[in-house]
């Protein structure tokens, strides 16, 4: 009778670990966790805004490409066939903010929509802006530092866009995203993602 009682507690001292082991284990466990919740926050950062956003009122078009992005607001001052563009690239500003940065203006003009007139007074050279891409279909103009003063009321365009990405989900269609500058108006304007 004393071998079976004497194996049952050789077991049971097997069993048994010690607490550094659990303070490890817990330890370990807490360590994977706040990585994990940091990589995702923090790394890749451009993955998340990655895509196609248009604006609650449709006036503006995000589209977001690894760290490169674009603006656009079509039919600029109630001008059909002219889309002003805000192009740049992404850089982090805090936990799902980021900035636009190296940012430069264009002008898009559809050609169906203007004369050939004016799109040959377009194309003559300016210091408001240089030509900067022409296809049969449209004309790209950049604006120079001395057009940008003329048409904006700052003249440090990096300052202009500012996002700020909100409800973060796996489906995108419920992340909202969100422009915060004063420049296009008071309140934030939201912006949800497109297929």
């Amino acid at each position: 009778m004393d071998q079976p009682l004497q194996l049952q507690e050789e077991l049971n001292e097997n069993r048994q670990r010690p607490l550094s082991f659990y303070i490890v284990l817990g330890i370990l466990i807490i360590v994977l966790l706040i990585g994990g919740i940091a990589g995702y926050f923090c790394y890749p950062f451009a993955q998340k805004i990655e895509g196609n956003w248009l604006s609650a009122d449709e006036t503006m078009e995000l589209k977001s490409r690894g760290k490169t992005w674009e603006l656009a607001l079509p039919n600029y001052q109630q001008t059909i066939g002219l889309t002003l563009v805000y192009a740049g690239t992404w850089k982090a500003a805090g936990v799902n903010t980021y900035d636009g940065t190296q940012v430069k203006l264009f002008v898009r003009v559809n050609k169906k929509d203007f004369s050939k007139e004016e799109i040959a007074a377009l194309k003559k050279k300016s210091e408001l802006y240089t030509l900067s891409e022409q296809t049969d279909q449209e004309l790209t103009l950049q604006y120079t530092k001395k057009g940008i003063q003329q048409i904006q009321s700052v003249s440090n365009v990096d300052t202009v866009v500012h996002m700020t990405l909100e409800n973060i989900h796996w489906n995108k269609k419920k992340e909202k995203l969100y422009l915060n500058n004063s420049y296009f108006s008071n309140e934030r304007i939201e912006f949800k993602h497109e297929k």
